[in-house]
Parts: structure tokens; sequence; C-alpha cells
């Protein structure tokens, strides 16, 4: 299989740095042919990795300590967030995804950072109806059921979407739970060790996904 040649990042680089390198190489030596699992070609999380010079700065905040709150997100919503997430790809903790995707979020347009919440609100509303309890307050099988029904259903299907206070509009839940997929997805593997995933091998890319890594994980 052909390889791509990518900037060789070194250790010990500037925080942010390795990710706007090789998102930066990416471009430019793949362009639309990157496929990241989990991410569709319409999804808003493509404007902000498009722009590799711009991930630096969100990269460095990022990787700030643990005690930062959240600069978009509220505290329920930051949580749930970091929980799906970690269903969703395994590791997205250690990868702080939350926290990136958090700082993506914050300077997006208000109509995406109003999609993102409804799309967690639906959520929680159907583990509401479901179990009477947030997604946060779920237990590890009962989040995993939530999941599946999400994952499977057709998208844009006969159920109304949920979103805060239950409102209506077009979709349903395998469209929200596949937007909030798109940013977890975008921002995972966007890092050093989400790339490595996809074929990346420090200064080398392989052009073709070699198959979901997290079988059974929704991603």
């Amino acid at each position: 299989m052909a390889k791509i040649e990518l900037p060789v990042v070194k250790e010990g680089s500037e925080p942010g740095l390795g990710r706007r390198k090789v998102l930066q190489g990416l471009l430019t030596g793949v362009g639309t042919g990157l496929a990241i699992p989990g991410l569709a070609a319409e999804h808003p999380v493509h404007a902000h990795l498009a722009e590799a010079h711009a991930v630096e700065a969100q990269a460095k905040a990022a990787a700030a300590p643990a005690t930062q709150k959240p600069v978009f997100l509220g505290d329920h919503e930051y949580a749930t967030l970091t929980s799906l997430a970690e269903q969703i790809l395994p590791g997205s903790g250690r990868l702080k995804v939350d926290r990136f995707v958090d700082l993506l979020l914050s300077v997006d347009t208000q109509e995406n950072q109003k999609r993102f919440l409804s799309a967690l609100g639906a959520m929680d509303a159907e583990c509401r109806e479901r179990f009477q309890k947030p997604w946060k307050g779920l237990t590890a099988s009962q989040q995993i059921e939530v999941l599946t029904t999400a994952s499977t259903m057709s998208p844009g299907g006969d159920r109304p979407r949920r979103g805060p206070g239950g409102g209506g509009g077009a979709g349903n839940l395998r469209d929200h739970f596949d937007h909030i997929k798109g940013w977890v997805s975008g921002a995972y593997y966007s890092t050093e060790e989400g790339m490595r995933e996809l074929g990346y091998t420090g200064n080398q890319f392989f052009p073709e996904f070699p198959g979901c890594p997290h079988p059974d994980r929704h991603a």
C-alpha cells in the first residue's frame, strides 16, 4: 500500500505543535481523501481541522491542568461529553477529547453550538425516558444499551428529535448520536495517537483506513 510522507514530530515538541503538524501534513498529502471514522463530510468539525494553524492554540489550551473549567459547556454537559466520548472511543479521556471539543465549540457559530447542546440533550432525554436518570447516572451496561439503540436506528427516522426540555424538530436519536460522534472522532483522530491508529507512523500515513480498532464501541 502506498504511503504518504508527513512531517516528523519530535518528542518534547511544544504542546499542540504535534497535532498542528500532523494535520498540516494530512491536509497537504491526503486532502479530501482522508476518511476519519465516524466523521461525515458535512460535519462542522471539518472546518476546524482544515485550519491547522488555528488548531495549535486550541490544543495548547486542551493540555492545561485538569482542574481548568470548561470554556463553553456547563458542568453537566461537560461531564456528559466526557463519559460519552469514552464510550464511543475508549482512550478519549486520556487524550483530552472532551476539552478539545469544548474549546472548538467555544469559537464556533451559535448555530453549531446549539446543535451540539441539542444533541447532548437528546441523549439525556432518552436516558431519562428509559432509566429515569441522565446519561452520567447510568451504569456502563445501560449506557451501551442507549448507544446501541442510537447507533442502529435509521437516520432521520420517525422518532422526533429530543433536545433540552424535550424540544421537537427534524432528526432523531441516531442523528444526534452521529453528530456527537463526529465531534469526538474529529478530536480523537487529530491527535498523534489517534493518527497512529489510522496508519500514521511518525512521518508516513497510509491513506486507506485499515479498520476500526474499537469493536463494539460504536466508533
